[in-house]
């Protein structure tokens, strides 16, 4: 073999060799990094009132991303970097995929008003307004015109009830039924056949409104699951007219669930090492105090994670978003 030869395969090994290295996606694994941050209260707007925080409420987020086996490798050696394998897609049905994205967010941020209007003691204020379709079982042909994230606001033209719900599978195995459905704005009459296959048909969570709108979120694409504590916070900090954050920059991760409880979510390492970096003073963790503190609990992971950084930064474990709300009070009322 001549030298020019010689160099071409070397030339060809080489390329090869950085391609599967830093281009070549390993097959459903993912790396997870320190994301961007939002700031919640930015994110919320209640009409006719000043903001009341001078302060930030920063959401906590992780960066997923298809690993190479260079990101692979190099994640293993970071303490705040993981890598996961998923396969939580295969299942959806492709034609879905956006829709149950946005359904989520949506009831996510609809929890998180919820609840931040029965901490301020202002629940009356709200009203029912429909049902929200998170699930629908795509082998049943009559059900092609319904979508994921459609709000069903009238059957046969009867305004939806919260115990509709209930009764809507067996009318729809019993009749042709009339659906009305608010789609982005729209509402749209969707007439159904009869349907005589087994089994579930479609699931749904309630929606709920203010009265007299004045309140608005924009997320600017931050309103998922684990932001809901924060963005509760956020939202009945201005409903009150409170200024809970005292000049301070507060961070955290947490789903809000019905009675304000505070759900455990996942890259809590990357979410604190995304807060320290931020600056933040305060970081509020799900706590699960009635289970042991364990290597998997979100508030080990955080103090952990804090004390490799050998960061200042407070952890604060919370159950629910009272616990929140008065731990701020406290430390509010404390430094005035």
């Amino acid at each position: 073999m001549n030298k020019q030869k010689k160099y071409l395969v070397i030339l060809v090994i080489s390329l090869a060799a950085i391609y599967f290295l830093f281009f070549y996606k390993l097959p459903n694994r993912y790396v997870l990094k320190p994301g961007p941050l939002g700031d919640a209260v930015q994110m919320v707007s209640v009409k006719n009132e000043a903001e009341s925080a001078d302060g930030r409420i920063l959401v906590t987020t992780v960066s997923r991303r298809p690993a190479t086996l260079a990101s692979y490798l190099a994640a293993l050696a970071s303490y705040y970097s993981d890598v996961k394998t998923d396969h939580t897609n295969q299942g959806l049905v492709g034609k879905d995929n956006r829709d149950i994205q946005q359904a989520f967010m949506a009831n996510s941020q609809q929890t998180a008003i919820v609840e931040a209007y029965r901490a301020a003691d202002i629940e009356n204020e709200l009203s029912f307004r429909g049902i929200r379709v998170m699930a629908v079982n795509r082998a049943i042909s009559n059900l092609d015109g319904l979508r994921v994230n459609d709000v069903l606001t009238a059957v046969n033209g009867i305004p939806i009830t919260r115990e509709s719900l209930l009764t809507l599978t067996e009318t729809l195995k019993t009749e042709a039924t009339n659906l009305t459905v608010n789609r982005n704005g729209e509402s749209i009459e969707l007439p159904v056949e009869k349907i005589s296959a087994k089994g579930y048909l479609l699931s749904g969570v309630l929606v709920i409104e203010e009265e007299t709108p004045t309140l608005t979120i924009d997320s600017k694409g931050f309103g998922g699951p684990s932001a809901g504590a924060l963005l509760t916070l956020s939202i009945y900090q201005q409903l009150t007219g409170q200024d809970l954050l005292n000049g301070r920059t507060i961070a955290g991760t947490g789903t809000i669930e019905e009675a304000g409880l505070i759900g455990q979510v996942g890259g809590i390492s990357q979410k604190v090492a995304a807060a320290h970096s931020a600056g933040a003073e305060i970081f509020f963790v799900p706590d699960l105090a009635d289970l042991e503190l364990t290597m998997t609990s979100n508030y080990a992971e955080a103090v952990r994670t804090r004390d490799f950084l050998q960061s200042e930064m407070e952890i604060v474990p919370v159950n629910n978003i009272q616990e929140i709300i008065q731990y701020l009070q406290i430390e509010s009322q404390a430094s005035t």
